[in-house]
C-alpha cells in the first residue's frame, strides 16, 4: 500500500514534466534551450491553473481572484497531520520573517484536504498559530477537491490500522502563484527556507 501511495503522489508531483517531455519529443522540430524553458513555464501555467473557492476561518467566502495583486505561497495539508505539515507550515513562517517587508505582497495560505474535521474555526486557528499572515482554508468536499485539482496537488484517505480513525496522503509542495494568478514555481521539502526567499526575492525583483 506504502509503494502504491508513494508512486500515485510521484505521478502527481512530475505531471507537468512529463506533459512538458512529451510535448518536446512529439515535435519535428528541434526546440532551442531557450525556447525549451520558455514553453515549459507555459505549459506549467496551463495546467495549474490555481483556482479555488473555499471559506476563511471565519466561514466567509474567498476565492483566487480575491488575492489578485499578490504573490500566493500555496500549501494542502491537514490539521491532524503528524509531521510534514506543522513542518512545512513552520518552513512557511521563517520564509515570511525572513522576507521581512518584502512579505507584504505575499500570501501564504494553508488549504486543507480533510474539511470533514477541519472546519473554518480549526483551520483558520491552527494556520494562524504558526504565523499570523497565514490564512486556513477550507470548504466542502467537492470544493477541495477542485482547488487541489487546479493546482495538480495530490491527496488521499488513508486508514490507520488497528483503529478507526484515517489519515491523509497529500503532496507536500509549496505552490507560488504571481500577482496575476498563474503559477509561477513550486518548491518542495528539499528546498531550503534560504533559496526559496532568494528565489522568491527573485521574482519579485523589477526587470
Amino acid at each position: 500500500m506504502r509503494k502504491v501511495r508513494l508512486l500515485l503522489w510521484f505521478a502527481a508531483a512530475t505531471a507537468v514534466a512529463l506533459f512538458a517531455a512529451f510535448y518536446f519529443t512529439s515535435r519535428e522540430t528541434p526546440v532551442s534551450e531557450a525556447e525549451q524553458a520558455r514553453t515549459a513555464e507555459d505549459i506549467a501555467r496551463e495546467i495549474v491553473t490555481g483556482e479555488f473557492s473555499l471559506v476563511d476561518g471565519r466561514g466567509q467566502p474567498v476565492t483566487d481572484v480575491d488575492f489578485r495583486g499578490s504573490w500566493l505561497l500555496i500549501f494542502f495539508g491537514y490539521t491532524h497531520c503528524p509531521d510534514v505539515c506543522p513542518t512545512t507550515l513552520g518552513t512557511v513562517a521563517l520564509i515570511m520573517d525572513d522576507l521581512a517587508a518584502d512579505g507584504d505582497v505575499l500570501q501564504p495560505l494553508f488549504i486543507t484536504v480533510d474539511p470533514a474535521r477541519d472546519t473554518p474555526d480549526v483551520v483558520g486557528d491552527y494556520a494562524a498559530a504558526f504565523h499570523p499572515r497565514i490564512i486556513g482554508l477550507t470548504g466542502s468536499e467537492e470544493q477541495v477537491a477542485a482547488a487541489a485539482n487546479s493546482h495538480r496537488a495530490y491527496y488521499a484517505k488513508v486508514s490507520v490500522a488497528d483503529t478507526n480513525d484515517y489519515a491523509m496522503d497529500h503532496s507536500a509542495h509549496l505552490y507560488l502563484m504571481d500577482p496575476d494568478g498563474l503559477y509561477a514555481t513550486a518548491f518542495s521539502q528539499r528546498d531550503t527556507v534560504e533559496s526559496i526567499v532568494r528565489n522568491i526575492r527573485n521574482r519579485m525583483s523589477p526587470k
